[in-house]
């Protein structure tokens, strides 16, 4: 056991030090003083009566000595003549081996998990790196970051630029798995090293899981014993400068360099070393390396803790009427205190919630997860405990009527608002561009296409020729036709003559090969592909179609209409009500244009819900929203049933291309947030409701 004496806000304060736990415990003088006393000789009584003569007024109450004892002896600092109780100790050990697992289900941003002593190898690697603890090591940092931060700045957009996109394509993912462990492990052996360099030991370094991504860690909480502040601070801020310097060098070298695998483990080390620097491990908001280092240069330790309490006690003395002694403060204190609980729970919820939309946008189920996650951790878990406190706290005992009254006028005052408020209610759903069948241009018979009659882009009237095809054995098959019909013809008229019993066979054969031959002559006029309609032609790769074969039906093009588009949507069984009886008006939004919204009206509206989906755009094999059934080769039949609604949309400034997947929204009359959660309610549990 170590014992340090350190000042903070000029107060004395004596540090105990654990080194087989790795754990420091804070004490005030006259806490220390009783501590220094209960040495075995004299009684508790004895050395509680003693600080009485001494102190005075400022010694502590026998409920004060209670309270150490019991948390000397729950941090295992205290030694008893007695035998100890071996099933409390076990059950002390277990609560210790749990605590672990508890604080990383508590947080998916922070799981730890010991693996290795990394003293011996430190004190071996010291002598190389011990000037970079020095005023010239802190110049050559600020050196070398200071002009990147600059040239930063200057970089903005190229470096911002489709960031996504680049963060989460594969080849951007691999190598951020690959340049992420480097980083955090020289991050860490930066804490280690500020540690030995100031006359610590680093016993304990693993694998921390930040952000479900494992990374290393080392335990340097040797430094609170360090008296200086400025120590303190620099072991807890070396990683934010290797980081810092790591993420400069980066900035330098993608610079320098032309596109390429360089350039891109450059620009890779700049995101890793300079987003979570400046985001979680080097803000001082979270419990990371640059809340300790707040901590130690404002002489403020467990600030978190301490104004989370501050509040709590804060809200029981002047909202609850709970007498109690509030801890003499000086202004700072109060101001820290105040400030720093809601400031460090705000930027939580944002850092949290802003990294699962990042995610989402990529990887949508594991953004729900951690947003989920994040609601359950930060909200609802802090609110049952609030609640829980203000019932069962025996701080409360005498004012829980008043306690419970104001919190439930609080919660009313809270929850009022949002859920009797009228609120928008929206219907969101998907849909494609849908083309009628008139727009299709279709093969009429089979043959080898010989010409694009009208150019790819222009305007054609209905019935303007666009495709000619050709097929060479229908041609002979004309000739033989034509000339055989003009054989029996020939024979016919000479037979009415001399024969009248055979011409009668002849003719018959006759009307048979004129049928043929006009059927054939059809097929030929069915060669030439027509325009059902007026609109704008429009064909894919034309350059690639002459001497192509297609079969009669096949797709050779297509004439959108000038008059608009029409959109199919999709609506599901839950929604189509709100469609139907409370519409107000409807908006179509084109990805890619997505700051405008085109107006549209129904046209057409399913009478039933079919399982048949319009389009592969909308099955979630193709990115889309609807779960389709594996079985189904076509990859069209849903697991649910939808209702199918056409819409006419305006123009658009860039028409989309048919096929294309776009958003949809009904927007319906305003209705109070309680009334819409009863309804998804409803229809949740509507079998077991009978509803």
């Amino acid at each position: 056991m170590l014992i340090h004496r350190h000042r903070f806000r000029g107060s004395v304060w004596y540090v105990l030090q654990d080194a087989a736990s790795g754990k420091s415990h804070r004490f005030t003088p006259i806490a220390y003083y009783f501590i220094a006393s209960i040495d075995g000789r004299l009684s508790v009584d004895a050395v509680w009566n003693e600080m009485a003569e001494t102190f005075g007024n400022e010694a502590p109450s026998q409920d004060d000595v209670i309270r150490l004892l019991t948390q000397l002896y729950s941090a295992d600092l205290l030694r008893l003549d007695t035998q100890p109780d071996a099933l409390e100790l076990f059950d002390r050990y277990s609560r210790q081996s749990q605590s672990l697992l508890k604080r990383n289900l508590k947080s998916p941003l922070s799981i730890t998990l010991p693996l290795w002593d990394p003293d011996f190898f430190l004190k071996r690697m010291l002598p190389l790196f011990r000037p970079l603890f020095s005023r010239t090591g802190l110049f050559l940092w600020l050196a070398t970051v200071a002009p990147a931060i600059y040239l930063a700045t200057l970089h903005a957009k190229e470096l911002a630029g489709n960031l996504s996109d680049r963060v989460f394509a594969a080849e951007g993912l691999l190598l951020i798995a690959l340049v992420y462990p480097i980083v955090k492990l020289l991050h860490e052996f930066g804490h280690g090293l500020a540690t030995k360099a100031f006359g610590g030991e680093v016993h304990q370094m693993g694998l921390m899981f930040l952000v479900f991504f494992p990374v290393p860690y080392v335990d340097a909480s040797a430094s609170a014993g360090f008296r200086s502040k400025y120590q303190r601070a620099a072991v807890a801020g070396a990683g934010i400068m290797v980081e810092t310097f790591l993420a400069a060098c980066g900035l330098y070298l993608w610079l320098a360099v032309e596109a390429g695998p360089v350039r891109a483990v450059a620009f890779d080390v700049m995101l890793v070393s300079g987003m979570s620097t400046v985001l979680v491990n080097g803000n001082p908001l979270l419990k990371f390396d640059g809340y300790f280092v707040l901590i130690d240069l404002i002489e403020m330790p467990n600030l978190a803790p301490r104004s989370t309490k501050y509040w709590a006690s804060l809200i029981e003395r002047r909202v609850f009427g709970v007498e109690k002694k509030s801890d003499p403060l000086s202004f700072g204190e109060h101001v820290w205190l105040l400030v720093f609980a809601p400031a460090s729970y705000v930027y939580r919820m944002i850092v949290l919630f802003g990294i699962s939309l990042f995610v989402a946008t990529h990887y949508l189920v594991i953004g729900i997860l951690l947003a989920l996650w994040g609601l359950f951790s930060g909200i609802a878990m802090p609110a049952a405990k609030m609640l829980w406190h203000v019932v069962a706290s025996p701080q409360l005992r005498r004012h829980r009527v008043r306690a419970i009254g104001i919190t439930s006028l609080a919660l009313a005052a809270v929850a009022g608002p949002v859920l009797l408020v009228p609120l928008p209610l929206n219907t969101l759903s998907q849909g494609t561009i849908w083309l009628p069948e008139e727009a299709y241009v279709r093969a009429g018979a089979d043959g080898f296409l010989e010409k694009v009659a009208a150019p790819a882009g222009s305007h054609v009237e209905k019935g303007a020729p666009l495709f000619q095809s050709s097929d060479p054995v229908l041609t002979m098959q004309l000739s033989i036709l034509e000339a055989r019909v003009r054989e029996l013809g020939t024979q016919f008229r000479a037979e009415w003559l001399t024969n009248r019993a055979q011409a009668e066979v002849t003719s018959r054969e006759l009307e048979e090969a004129s049928a043929e031959l006009k059927r054939s002559r059809e097929r030929s006029r069915r060669l030439i592909a027509h325009s059902a309609t007026a609109g704008t032609f429009v064909v894919d790769r034309i350059s690639d179609l002459p001497e192509r074969y297609f079969r009669e039906g096949d797709v050779l093009g297509y004439v959108t209409p000038a008059h608009g588009q029409t959109v199919r949507v999709v609506v599901s069984q839950d929604d189509i009500d709100l469609v139907r009886k409370r519409l107000v008006r409807v908006s179509v939004r084109i990805p890619g244009q997505a700051e405008i919204s085109l107006p549209a009206k129904i046209l057409h509206e399913a009478p039933a819900a079919i399982d048949h989906l319009p389009s592969k755009a909308l099955a979630s094999v193709s990115g889309g929203p609807i779960t389709t059934d594996p079985r189904d080769t076509e990859g069209l039949k849903s697991l649910r049933r939808w209702f199918q609604i056409d819409l006419d949309i305006s123009e658009s400034p860039a028409p989309p291309a048919f096929g294309s997947r776009v958003y949809v929204r009904f927007e319906h009359e305003w209705e109070p947030a309680a009334t819409q959660i009863a309804r998804r309610v409803r229809q949740l549990f509507l079998a077991q409701l009978h509803a």
